[in-house]
């Protein structure tokens, strides 16, 4: 390995191009990157560096490139990281995982057997703000939790254009839960450890697009405490995260870069001063030391798989209108 670790990127979109920003922050050079279209990879390589390489095996096969950072649709990754792992390359995977654990499986078994670096990018977990929270729950100081509330929603279905992946519900099962609520299941699990059951409605509302867009889901956590979810793609950004228990509640709100905190003596809660980091650099700066033998990574194969059962746990039960055991997903 040069000393530089020379990742490659593939799916060129706006979140592509973030992950290849964060990566030169975390410490990574860019090699190049893949898109299906001649001049995405080009305005590509113009502005990071690198190649445009032609096809996602002209970069397995390039020697230079020490891994792959996969800003994919939903439904390739399995595919996609089964290919890396044959070839060597180490994988940073935006979430989810996959859509089912099947995949995920397969997925992280090739990765375990090829020995490469496999990471998740569930990066919210990472906000100083819920670090806060995981602080003040494990030391006691919020009581015995009872419930956690959690919303994450962005505008952004109601510009799809035509086409477009993420606007169907083959890639977007739920609606915003692929892109946007997984990040909150993560951010719960790691808050309270796993769930036990879910109850989930998601329902599509407008003529268009061709999505749900409004999903509610109901959580019972294996240590006795109670989560709500919500999550839309079609109405004003909205990211917060509120834990309640006997001693107080805590929260965060606006993608954590404002922090709250009441007692069970204080009749509203007062806002605390917080850290705000860039957390994808932070993310992506582990990917390369994990890749050097540094580290492992804290959101796993393991952690990607258990964000999965759970999603997947959601979607039986917005079909079957009944509870679902996330323990019959995992």
């Amino acid at each position: 390995m040069s000393d530089k670790v020379r990742l490659a990127s593939v799916g060129l979109g706006w979140w592509g191009n973030v992950l290849a920003e964060a990566a030169v922050a975390g410490g990574a050079e860019v090699a190049g990157g893949f898109a299906r279209t001649p001049e995405t990879r080009d305005a590509f390589a113009t502005k990071h560096g690198g190649r445009a390489y032609e096809s996602y095996q002209a970069i397995l096969g390039d020697p230079a490139v020490d891994g792959v950072l996969l800003a994919t649709p939903h439904t390739t990754h399995a595919e996609q990281i089964e290919a890396a792992a044959a070839a060597g390359k180490h994988v940073f995977i935006e979430k989810p995982l996959t859509l089912t654990v099947s995949a995920g499986k397969r997925a992280v078994t090739a990765a375990d057997d090829a020995g490469i670096v496999l990471q998740v990018g569930h990066n919210r977990r990472r906000q100083p703000a819920n670090r806060r929270l995981k602080e003040l729950i494990d030391s006691g100081q919020l009581g015995t939790v009872t419930m956690i509330e959690t919303h994450q929603s962005v505008p952004n279905a109601l510009g799809f254009k035509e086409g477009y992946w993420r606007a169907n519900r083959t890639e977007s099962p739920l609606g915003g839960m692929t892109s946007l609520g997984v990040h909150m299941i993560d951010t719960m699990t790691y808050l309270l450890g796993p769930v036990d059951r879910v109850f989930a409605f998601s329902r599509g509302i407008l003529d268009a697009p061709p999505i749900d867009h409004a999903t509610s889901i109901v959580f019972e956590f294996a240590a006795g405490a109670l989560g709500y979810l919500g999550t839309s793609f079609v109405v004003p950004r909205t990211n917060s995260v509120a834990v309640h228990g006997t001693g107080g509640t805590a929260s965060n709100d606006e993608d954590g870069t404002r922090f709250y905190l009441q007692d069970g003596q204080d009749p509203a809660p007062s806002e605390q001063p917080v850290e705000v980091i860039d957390t994808i650099a932070d993310e992506l700066s582990e990917f390369v030391r994990a890749i050097r033998g540094e580290t492992t990574p804290e959101t796993g194969g393991a952690e990607g798989l258990e964000v999965v059962a759970v999603l997947e746990a959601a979607i039986a039960s917005s079909e079957s209108g009944c509870a679902e055991s996330v323990d019959d997903f995992r």
